[in-house]
């Protein structure tokens, strides 16, 4: 079949998992232009062009970028230079104008008569801004302008609204990217504006930069991709709904024009996600071709036909297969052959790094399910190490050779200076290695303190003690702490050609000597010991290796700091990095901090960062306290809520078993009457009645080894059950159904003697199957509070953030510690006078 069809640009199940896309369609300018120009905002909402499109920040749809991602993978390269053709689970499916413009609605014909260089001035910001030629960009509208627009007209204000949704939106350009002369003279006339063909301009802004993301796949881990790719992911959510379900749902069911305004959703897609479903697509629904009147209406409408457009019969063919009900599961895409020098880009999970050069391989022909991303890297990698130590060494020694004497200069420069020690966290000055030390010439004894590789071979040679070093010659740019370490993986590759044997500890020390010691994995290397002066052990993993500015490479869809604010999961999973920081600097010291009942220590901070470990009474009584406080310094805006401990919940247990004895002796005195009147639990003591002053009750419970927490309503007589796993626990929360209603009569006054003690109703919060590690419910059991409390939906979290969820308590409980009004509030404690020890081991 080859050159009868068009071939896959990569094979499937080897599609790469990018680190990071750079989306300029950004929802945070239009956010913040929601409630800055809140009436000017409104105003464009309603234009019959350009507010369909805010629909989609309206209804928050989520950005999916590893769904855009795994898309632009699997592209056939085709010829043609206006539409895009893609294979999901084997099956063609084409992204054209016709798609675009059911997407979006945008006019797309270029109207002849339009005139867009006359404009006329009304002496307002804008007119003055295109008679000065002054340049704007969103960054200039976010950072300046939108603190003094309020002097301006109203009319240009709402201009300033259209060339946000325009630039930043539709056409989708980077923040710091000027925008055209051309946008701002629409603006000026309103129906000049909704009369040019924006989604002829926005569309092909898309393509090209798709085509050239297709470029970068095999030789970046990130990429920037402009234009209007919102539409670009509503397009795959139609054209196979299960992707769209897995995102969000349509708002209607038969919507065919201007589809990108019913959607809505924050559902997260990862790359595990597509894979199973794409292998377990055999009867799937999927639409190859969407237009405004129907799906598969309308295959090759003359609307859209733009005369440059080349012909490619390949596509013909596949097009006349689709007519013909074509079965494609059977079908064998050809694959596009690497060109060599050609490197794939690491996956998501396999931290494997290709080499530089690569023997080219034969064209494979695709076959689902028979290899994996991680064999076939491994497999390209074992055919072509050899080849390309050969060819390196060659090239390489005669390089070395040429510049032989320029490095040997350069390094006797070099020596006279000083720099940070290769040793983390020794503020002593230590020799910088220069590249004439990877090419296994002898090594100079230098005035520093030798770096680790110098100190291997401390004594070969010695320095004289004066040295007049001789002129350096400029070389054509500076030379990088990158360079250096090139020439010294080079030359490890180089030095021998007899067999190495790569396992050894000697061999990783000689490909590997920058790496530092200070990044303790235990029992990794037996020569590697902890110094008592590093953090503790829970935080070596996390950051203490990392640089201040370190950023963890992962797809985000929104990456900076202030688009983060926009994700519904943000309060409860969210740490920035400087906030997270503090947390690391404090744990490389043995300072105890006091919070509520508890005591934050390193122990106790190890297990609420798991990942593994299970949560022990200390932390869950801790964010109980914390929740408390929150709610009494009204930093929470719910009010009238009560915060239980985990001695609470046992001693409702013990309560009841004395219960079940002799009901109708049972009193509720004591400790039992002392939680009813909010003299319990001490820290935090809120003096608030049941059912009188609270009118909400939130409880953690242990039931055997595993933590639920549950919500008590007063008014409703009622408690609802949160259990990650789903289960049904009616024994564990029978005494809490029996007891508080007689609590609550108790508490009361006289004129209350009425009250029913009927038990309270148990319901159970519906829930998917969570806890897959089995030792984070206690994390669920708290997060659950939390969600429930500030009316927030429960699937915020789930086994994908649980680790982020994790961190945030653990800083969540740090900052508590250091807060002043907290460590105010915690030094007027006073113990209650029924029992004298605060804290109870359960």
């Amino acid at each position: 079949m080859a050159n009868l069809f068009p071939k896959r640009i990569l094979e499937e199940g080897a599609e790469t998992k990018m680190d990071k896309i750079n989306n300029t369609c950004r929802r945070t300018i239009l956010e913040t232009l929601k409630v800055v120009l809140k009436d000017e905002y409104e105003e464009v909402l309603k234009d019959p062009v350009f507010g369909p499109i805010l629909a989609i920040v309206e209804n928050k749809l989520v950005y999916s970028g590893k769904i855009i991602h795994s898309f632009i993978c699997k592209l056939l390269k085709v010829s043609k230079l206006h539409e895009l053709w893609f294979v999901f689970a084997n099956r063609p499916l084409r992204f054209s104008m016709q798609e675009f413009y059911a997407v979006t609605g945008l006019k797309f014909r270029e109207e002849p008569e339009l005139d867009v260089n006359n404009w006329k001035s009304d002496k307002g910001f804008w007119s003055l801004v295109l008679t000065k030629n002054k340049k704007i960009n969103l960054l200039i509208i976010r950072d300046e302008l939108l603190k003094v627009c309020n002097e301006w007209t109203y009319v240009d204000r709402v201009r300033l609204v259209y060339l946000c949704v325009i630039h930043g939106f539709v056409i989708a350009k980077d923040l710091r990217v000027f925008i055209p002369q051309e946008f701002i003279r629409l603006v000026m006339d309103f129906e000049k504006m909704r009369m040019y063909p924006w989604g002829l301009r926005a569309y092909d802004e898309l393509i090209a930069s798709i085509f050239k993301a297709r470029e970068d796949l095999h030789l970046k881990n990130s990429y920037v991709l402009d234009g209007f790719s919102y539409a670009f992911q509503i397009w795959i959510m139609e054209a196979i709904p299960d992707i769209g379900s897995m995102v969000g749902k349509k708002i209607k069911k038969k919507m065919t024009k201007v589809r990108c305004r019913n959607w809505k959703g924050s559902g997260k897609v990862s790359y595990q996600d597509i894979t199973s479903l794409e292998s377990h697509f055999d009867k799937g629904q999927l639409f190859p071709f969407i237009s405004s009147t129907g799906s598969l209406d309308a295959i090759d409408n003359a609307e859209f036909f733009r005369e440059d457009e080349k012909n490619d019969e390949r596509v013909g063919r596949i097009v006349a297969l689709i007519g013909a009900n074509q079965d494609w599961r059977q079908f064998t895409w050809e694959v596009e052959t690497l060109p060599p020098n050609m490197e794939l880009s690491d996956s998501e999970e396999d931290d494997v790094e290709e080499p530089a050069v690569v023997a080219e391989e034969p064209a494979v022909t695709t076959k689902r399910g028979k290899r994996e991303m991680k064999s076939f890297i491994e497999g390209l990698f074992t055919s072509s190490f050899n080849s390309f130590t050969e060819l390196v060494k060659k090239d390489i020694q005669e390089r070395f050779d040429k510049f032989d004497n320029e490095i040997t200069l350069f390094k006797e420069k070099v020596s006279q200076t000083t720099g940070p020690s290769d040793t983390m966290g020794k503020d002593r000055a230590s020799e910088i290695p220069c590249p004439s030390e990877t090419l296994g010439k002898e090594q100079e004894k230098s005035s520093q303190s030798p770096s680790p590789s110098a100190a291997k071979r401390k004594g070969k040679s010695k320095e004289p003690e004066s040295v007049d070093p001789p002129p350096l010659r400029r070389s054509p740019r500076p030379v990088r702490k990158d360079d250096i370490d090139m020439l010294d993986f080079l030359k490890n590759l180089s030095k021998n050609s007899n067999y190495v044997d790569k396992g050894t500890q000697e061999s990783l020390q000689d490909a590997m000597g920058n790496l530092s010691q200070a990044s303790h994995v235990k029992d990794f290397d037996p020569s590697q010991n902890l110094n008592g002066e590093e953090p503790a052990e829970w935080v070596t993993p996390l950051s203490s290796f990392k640089p201040a500015d370190w950023i963890p490479p992962s797809l985000k869809d929104m990456e900076l700091h202030e688009d983060r604010m926009y994700d519904p999961d943000y309060s409860l999973v969210f740490v920035h990095e400087d906030s997270w920081a503090k947390l690391i600097e404090w744990s490389s010291t043995s300072k105890q901090l006091r919070i509520g009942p508890s005591m934050f220590t390193s122990e106790l901070a190890a297990r609420v960062m798991g990942p593994t470990e299970w949560l022990q009474n200390h932390e869950i009584d801790a964010m109980m306290y914390l929740f408390t406080e929150r709610t009494s310094l009204r930093q929470w805006f719910p009010n009238k809520v009560a915060f239980m401990t985990c001695m609470f919940s046992n001693q409702m247990k013990y309560s009841f078993e004395e219960f079940r004895k002799d009901k109708k002796k049972f009193k509720v005195t004591g400790l039992l009457q002392q939680y009813g009147i909010g003299e319990l639990p001490a820290h935090g003591r809120t003096r608030q009645m049941w059912d009188l002053d609270v009118n909400r009750m939130y409880v953690p419970l242990n039931v055997g080894k595993h933590w639920i927490s549950m919500c008590v309503n007063f008014v409703t007589r009622s408690i609802e059950v949160f259990d990650c796993e789903g289960m049904k626990h009616n024994k564990s929360v029978e005494p809490f159904a029996a007891l508080i209603p007689r609590i609550v009569k108790a508490v009361q006054n006289s004129s209350s003697q009425q009250l029913n003690v009927k038990k309270y109703t148990i319901s159970y919060a519906p829930m998917s199957l969570l806890n897959k590690s089995g030792s984070d419910c206690g994390v669920y059991a708290l997060k659950h509070i939390e969600c429930h409390l500030l009316g927030l939906d429960f699937s915020l979290v789930n086994d994908d953030n649980i680790r982020e969820a994790r961190q945030k308590i653990a800083y969540d409980l740090w900052e508590a510690a250091n807060d002043p009004v907290l460590v105010s509030r915690m030094a007027q404690f006073t113990p209650p006078k029924t029992f004298s020890n605060p804290v109870v081991e359960l």
